[in-house]
């Protein structure tokens, strides 16, 4: 793959654009734990500003490995990127549950960063998972990112747009970080003659 590809430099655009707004959702959590009224809003901001905080790592470690071509020499980007991605479905789950009011589009939403999570921990850990099953378990996340982008949106069309929809984008940035990822992996293999 070479550096100057279309997806590379598209990834990249979109990962800073990602990371800018992480910067400015961490700005706004932390001033609102500062002006929080209550002990409850206070800790749920700074929930959210240590949320941001791992979103933000997690973007910086795709866009360190795609600027260093997915090679095999950048593996550890992408593996600190899929560890961080976990802790922030982790914390997604945490926040969602212990500061939301249950509903079905909660139970969907955490059933959905709980099945990432799994789906993630056996990219990260399992060292010859193959070419063909990683498209498969990449395929699940991408499909359960685009059915909650989906329902983010009917749900926000009845309770109004805020922004938490970021978020729902920002997933889908990190599926392509994931996506080019396998796709670098097995082409330098291939121009490896490895399997």
């Amino acid at each position: 793959m070479k550096k100057s590809s279309p997806a590379m430099t598209v990834h990249l655009i979109l990962t800073i654009a990602m990371i800018l707004c992480s910067i400015g959702a961490t700005v706004n959590f932390i001033v609102g734990a500062r002006n929080a009224v209550t002990g409850a809003d206070q800790l749920k901001n700074l929930m959210n500003v240590l949320l941001m905080l791992v979103i933000l790592a997690m973007l910086i470690m795709g866009a360190l490995h795609l600027l260093k071509d997915y090679s095999k020499q950048a593996a550890r980007y992408f593996k600190a990127f899929l560890l961080l991605h976990v802790v922030v479905c982790a914390l997604t789950i945490f926040i969602d549950l212990y500061f939301s009011t249950i509903n079905a589009f909660l139970v969907f939403v955490t059933t959905r960063n709980a099945c990432k999570a799994v789906i993630l921990l056996v990219l990260l850990l399992w060292k010859d998972l193959g070419k063909r099953k990683s498209w498969i378990l990449f395929g699940v996340v991408l499909a359960l990112d685009i059915a909650a982008l989906a329902f983010a949106l009917i749900h926000m069309s009845n309770v109004g747009f805020d922004f938490s929809i970021m978020g729902y984008i920002t997933a889908l940035v990190a599926d392509g970080t994931t996506g080019l990822a396998i796709r670098g992996k097995y082409k330098d293999k291939e121009a490896r003659g490895s399997k």
